[in-house]
């Protein structure tokens, strides 16, 4: 029996001799996570800022130049069995500001040939989104020409759209 208790002793002696963590090593443990994180966030971080600063830079391209409202277009539509109206009004993005003067100098020319575009379509070319995408660009491409420009002209954006 006394080699039982001795054994006991024994088996409680090893578990009180374990060896205890020390505060120090959760601490270093610790310091190390954040180091980690921290440097993380700032990897992350200044990787945002410099999208951030692409992201500007290409909105201060993309900012309107000048815009030029133009008068309404009031056509019949190309359509053989009734007779259907557009009325189309809209403003012209200008690439550069000297292009106003030509505009105004040329405004004839630019509503003979736009009239002439718009005459020429029909109801189903000018209904839907997809058409108005379409529409816009010819008529972008219309404006140039008779400006005697390339890319003068940036865009149409319409400001009155109606089919009758």
């Amino acid at each position: 029996m006394a080699d039982k208790d001795n054994e006991n002793m024994d088996i409680e002696g090893d578990e009180a001799q374990a060896p205890k963590k020390s505060p120090m090593v959760m601490i270093l443990a610790g310091v190390i996570v954040l180091l980690l994180a921290g440097g993380g966030a700032f990897f992350f971080l200044k990787g945002g800022t410099s999208e951030a600063a692409a992201a500007e830079t290409e909105a201060e391209t993309e900012k309107l130049g000048t815009l030029v409202q133009m008068e309404s277009f009031i056509v019949n539509l190309n359509e053989a069995k009734s007779t259907r109206y557009l009325k189309i009004r809209f403003s012209v993005e200008l690439g550069n500001d000297e292009l106003k003067a030509v505009l105004d100098e040329r405004k004839d020319v630019v509503r003979d040939r736009v009239l002439t575009y718009l005459s020429g379509l029909s109801v189903d070319e000018v209904r839907g989104s997809e058409p108005k995408e379409t529409i816009r660009e010819a008529v972008t491409q219309k404006i140039n020409e008779a400006c005697n420009t390339e890319d003068g002209v940036r865009s149409v954006l319409f400001t009155e759209f109606v089919v009758q």
